[in-house]
């Protein structure tokens, strides 16, 4: 009993037990009981406890830090025997193989841990202060049994010394197994990259951890550190580790940052996991990795892809197109960054900044619209599109994309890499064509229509889907560079075809259309293809470069004008083509028959167009709105008018016209109207794909000077037997005069529709020097209210009175008089027939 209470009494006085802190070293001769090692490691050399039981000690490693180079070893106690091991009845001291000997300090969380279940290993972590020139090689770790009946109550049963010639430093890209929390981690360096500004390196190290254990990890108390070989210490960085476990099997790539000086970024240093003791504020290093002997990353070349780690995942990179917009003082920049996520899981967008990097070290921002809670998708490709402004004096060809992590309150920005650039080579000219994902993009034409408040540039472009499914069809846009400067903004496609898919092989048109002061000089014009981007600048696909405009098709007055947009399948065909005489101004007048050419009812086309003489005098015209569907291969009537100057040469002259889509304002800008061509007094439609006619003629050819076979709008009108005389109420009462006369009207039986409302009116003229005038209109196609319709038929008697008690003041000589008839379109008059009769006599 005594010698038990003078063992205990010891084990109180001394607190030298593996579980509380190591005794102060003797020097004395290594244990005979100490086994042999196999292998140069510290932990294959064991300490035999008993006949069943044995220690060794795992892992030890130094960590420079506020209380100085401490080291962290950790204690493997493996009990093979039946019974439970007491725990209280071994200490272990540490000293170095020259005599030097250091206080050691149990950790917190394993101060409880008083004994080893049978068939188990149980690990203690221990600390020690050691001074600066103590190396992990000059370690040594002597195990002492409590032992009574020998002198000094103790008895040695070994002393593990740290094998000559090696090291704690695992090999650069090799693995090794730590000790985190009673858990155990693979780890491994799997990628570092080091970027240089004129202060600071900055490295990047991408770390795996695999959970080898049979417990859950908890990652939140891992620091990281960088050490140098004399011991300078900076911390490296990670973000998402706050709270984070990992899972038995499951592995985690990290990626770490760190500031370090320019000078030491040439240097050895060792990347070191540790985990964080609250109680005692030490740092405890639990691996020790050796990084690879890294170079300033150099720029990633031109088309090439530099792998990176993002949230762990491995994320391929590499930039894309570079187009250049130039201005007077400052050029516009637009380039892709593209990222493809290889991994097998996805990860949130990352948050990134990007820079244009010039060869003196200046930095111009770069902007990209964010993704609200987007992620990266194994295996699919995210492009970033990024617009900026650049000095002229800046060439792309010698700048760099830079970029970086967004910085946060608790975390700097960091270099995720540097992109060589170029300028791209997507240029063409006319009729060219550029690859856009599965698409092939050509431009058709540019063509310039003159309009009444300015004219407007056309681009025709005819999208190709060169896939093997349908493909939906793509948002397009574009800008115009007349004589290298950019005119207006990026305007949106209209797109043409009535279609929401494009399919294997079949095309697409769209146009890109911005109006231009009609004084614009053009020697070269220049469009810039783009793909929209919401809120932003559009991303700059392709640019057709020193164009001329289009020259306009001139056609034959019998050739038709096809329209081959899917859903408006049409053929246009003048009909008729004239200019009426007026008092003030001459009246232009055109009809054109339409065929539907699509297998089902359909709209035709809205058209506009307009006519130009020979010196260049433009007048627009106005076309009849189109309200009604046309049957498959049905015919319908379309008429066009304008009042022209007396001046306009009416003997040589062209008629342009095509399809008009969409309105461009009065002040320049574009709207999205409907096709109708008039919709809105302050909007002019724009013409897409116009051909013109070269046209003759005089100031007469639309009149006819007889009363047979007068054709208008679609019907064709005969007049006879017109007798014309006072109209005399009771026996002597004279209330103006009374116009007797047959008539029959036929419509042209092949149009299933007369676009407009077309009238009738009759005027009369009496021959002396007073002139003295009435008239009567009568509608047809459509009649308003209090107006008489005249009906179509073949022999019919009409009979109108026009009231006038002053007639027989006004009229001086009851001669003769003329008969002028009008086709009345658009509150425009047209003289289609006129004659000279006598009064009171029945003409033939």
């Amino acid at each position: 009993m005594k010698q038990k209470w003078i063992k205990y009494g010891v084990i109180t006085l001394t607190a030298s037990s593996l579980l509380l802190q190591g005794g102060i070293l003797s020097s004395l001769p290594i244990s005979a009981a100490a086994s042999k090692t196999t292998k140069a490691t510290l932990s294959s050399s064991i300490v035999k406890l008993n006949g069943s039981s044995y220690l060794n000690i795992r892992d030890a490693h130094f960590l420079m830090q506020e209380k100085g180079k401490v080291l962290a070893f950790s204690v493997a106690i493996t009990n093979n025997g039946s019974n439970q091991l007491d725990l209280l009845d071994y200490w272990l001291r540490v000293k170095t193989k020259s005599g030097k000997s250091f206080k050691s300090t149990v950790l917190e969380a394993d101060k409880a841990k008083t004994t080893v279940a049978a068939k188990s290993t149980q690990y203690i972590t221990y600390y020690a202060v050691v001074d600066n020139a103590t190396k992990i090689s000059d370690l040594a770790f002597e195990v002492v049994k409590w032992d009574f009946s020998a002198a000094n109550y103790e008895r040695r049963l070994g002393l593990i010394k740290y094998p000559a010639n090696t090291t704690d430093v695992t090999p650069a890209f090799k693995d090794t197994v730590m000790l985190i929390n009673n858990g155990k981690l693979r780890g491994a360096i799997k990628q570092t990259s080091i970027t240089k500004d004129a202060n600071s390196a900055y490295l990047t190290i991408n770390f795996l951890m695999e959970n080898v254990g049979l417990q859950t990890t908890d990652l939140t108390k891992l620091n990281f550190f960088l050490q140098t070989e004399s011991l300078s210490v900076y911390n490296a960085t990670v973000s998402g580790l706050e709270q984070t476990t990992i899972q038995p099997k499951e592995r985690k790539i990290v990626t770490l940052h760190a500031t370090i000086p320019i000078s030491v970024a040439g240097k050895t240093l060792s990347f070191i996991t540790a985990q964080n003791d609250e109680t005692s504020k030490v740092q405890l290093p639990s691996g020790v990795f050796a990084l690879p002997a890294t170079k300033v990353s150099t720029a990633v070349p031109i088309g090439q892809t530099r792998m990176v780690y993002m949230s762990g995942m491995p994320i391929d990179t590499k930039t894309g197109q570079v187009f250049l917009t130039q201005g007077s003082d400052k050029n516009q920049i637009a380039l892709d960054y593209k990222m493809t996520n290889i991994g097998t899981t996805a990860i949130v967008n990352p948050n990134l900044d990007y820079y244009i990097l010039t060869s003196t070290g200046t930095s111009y921002p770069l902007t990209y619209t964010k993704e609200e809670n987007g992620s990266l998708l194994p295996n699919i490709e995210k492009t970033v599109s990024l617009t900026g402004e650049i000095p002229t004096s800046i060439k792309p060809d010698t700048a760099q994309l830079l970029v970086k992590t967004t910085a946060s309150e608790k975390e700097k920005s960091y270099i995720i890499g540097t992109y060589n650039i170029q300028t791209t080579s997507q240029e063409g000219g006319l009729g060219s064509s550029f690859k856009h994902n599965d698409y092939r993009v050509k431009l058709n034409s540019i063509e310039r229509s003159p309009m009444e408040e300015n004219d407007v540039l056309v681009a025709n472009i005819t999208i190709t889907n060169n896939s093997d499914i349908s493909k939906k069809v793509p948002a397009m846009g574009g800008y115009f560079m007349i004589n290298g400067v950019k005119v207006g903004t990026e305007q949106q496609a209209t797109a043409l075809d009535d279609s929401i898919t494009i399919a294997p092989g079949a095309s697409y048109d769209m146009v890109v259309y911005s109006p231009i002061p009609y004084t614009t000089i053009i020697d070269k014009i220049t469009f810039v293809s783009t793909e929209p981007v919401q809120d932003k600048p559009g991303k700059m696909l392709y640019q057709f470069s020193g164009q001329q405009l289009t020259t306009l098709p001139l056609k034959s007055t019998d050739a038709p004008y096809e329209i081959t947009i899917i859903g408006k399948k049409a053929s246009i065909k003048i009909l008729r083509s004239a200019i009426f005489e007026g008092k003030v101004k001459n009246n232009y007048y055109v009809e054109f028959e339409a065929v539907n050419n699509e297998n089902r009812s359909a709209l035709i086309a809205s058209l506009g167009g307009y006519i130009k003489d020979n010196i260049g005098n433009v007048v627009p015209l106005k076309f009849a709105e189109v309200k009604e569907k046309v049957s498959p291969n049905g015919k319908i009537l379309i008429s066009a008018w304008a009042q022209i100057g007396k001046s306009f040469d009416s003997t040589n002259y062209s008629l342009t016209f095509g399809q008009t889509i969409g309105t461009t304002k009065a002040d320049g800008g574009t709207g999205n109207g409907s096709d109708n061509a008039n919709a809105g007094n302050d909007k002019t439609a724009v013409i897409i794909k116009p051909v013109s006619y070269a046209l003759k003629g005089d100031a007469n050819t639309g009149t006819k000077t007889d009363f047979k076979d007068i054709e208008f709008a679609g019907y064709k009108l005969n007049l006879s037997k017109i007798f014309t005389t006072l109209n005399v109420q009771g026996l002597y009462t004279v209330d103006g005069i009374k116009m007797t006369l047959n008539y029959n009207l036929n419509k042209n039986a092949e149009y299933d529709y007369v676009a407009g409302e077309h009238k009738l009116l009759f005027e009369f003229i009496n021959n002396d020097t007073a002139k003295t005038t009435y008239s009567k209109q009568y509608g047809i196609t459509a009649a308003s209210e209090n107006e008489d319709t005249l009906k179509e038929t073949n022999d019919s008697t009409l009979t109108f009175t026009i009231s006038d008690p002053e007639i027989q003041n006004k009229v001086q000589k009851y001669d003769d008089y003329t008969l002028n008839v009008y086709d009345v379109f658009q509150n425009t008059k047209l003289l289609i027939a006129t004659k000279t009769l006598k009064w009171n006599t029945t003409s033939e």
